[in-house]
């Protein structure tokens, strides 16, 4: 499998004004009917917050970002604070979409971080020349809170470098009109605390919260006050929503809970 490069960060090629009209809006679905109903699609100068209990958040992100990379035939940048990136699931998305692999991995951007401070200087020193140099069509930031739990840290510190971050996710999301993406932390690890997750939803135009019940994952969206109850396809099924799209279904990417 080929690697997955890992980029330096320049200047951003443009800077907006306010009220001046996207130069290109992208709208970025999951291809999976239920959640694109209940979500509207990503756009391009948003920032969507995935508040999740579970891993199929982390599924959403690797399905998002080999569909941005095929859609729109432009680079991603995912900078990564949990070691969540999995290209073993992108190759096997790649795989089920009819897309080849080694070209979508070429074109994602990772940038991995191992400590709190590694992961600031990434977000608030570096996204901005990052995204200045490949010019992505979408900005994946994930597990954002997972390093600012050390316990060696304090929380004070902790939560002020976690609200640098947010603001300059924000900024970069809308100076080069990216489709951006973020996750709290990774499931099975350290929960945030209710500031740390507020600090995240106030930078996000969409917040999307999935959490597991008995019967499947309930998908919620607090601002909008919308939610639905969604059940993951098995592994070995498919779905009619899998072949919307072409007659080859190639647009379709029903993903599962987990094997």
């Amino acid at each position: 499998m080929e690697p997955l490069r890992v980029s330096v960060l320049e200047q951003p090629l443009v800077e907006v004004v306010d009220d001046e009209p996207l130069l290109r809006e992208r709208v970025l679905e999951t291809a999976i009917a239920p959640i694109d109903r209940l979500i509207g699609g990503l756009r391009s100068g948003e920032v969507t917050f995935f508040e999740s209990d579970n891993s199929y958040s982390s599924s959403l992100l690797h399905l998002l970002c080999v569909k941005a990379v095929a859609e729109f035939d432009e680079e991603v940048v995912w900078i990564d604070g949990g070691n969540a990136v999995d290209p073993y699931a992108m190759s096997s998305l790649c795989k089920r979409l009819r897309l080849d692999k080694r070209e979508v991995l070429s074109r994602i951007n990772i940038s991995r971080a191992f400590t709190a401070y590694q992961l600031v200087s990434l977000i608030d020193e570096k996204l901005r020349e990052q995204v200045g140099k490949c010019a992505p069509a979408m900005v994946i930031v994930s597990s954002a809170t997972d390093l600012f739990l050390d316990k060696d840290m304090k929380w004070t510190e902790s939560y002020q470098l976690l609200r640098r971050c947010a603001d300059a996710i924000s900024s970069v999301t809308e100076s080069s009109e990216s489709i951006t993406v973020v996750t709290a932390y990774t499931p099975g690890h350290v929960i945030p605390d209710q500031k740390m997750t507020s600090a995240l939803c106030e930078i996000s135009d969409k917040v999307i919260q999935i959490s597991t019940k008995r019967s499947g994952l309930v998908f919620r969206m607090p601002k909008d006050g919308r939610q639905m109850l969604f059940t993951p396809t098995p592994w070995n099924q498919t779905t009619l929503d899998e072949f919307r799209g072409d007659e080859h279904g190639t647009h379709g990417a029903y993903i599962p809970l987990g094997p």
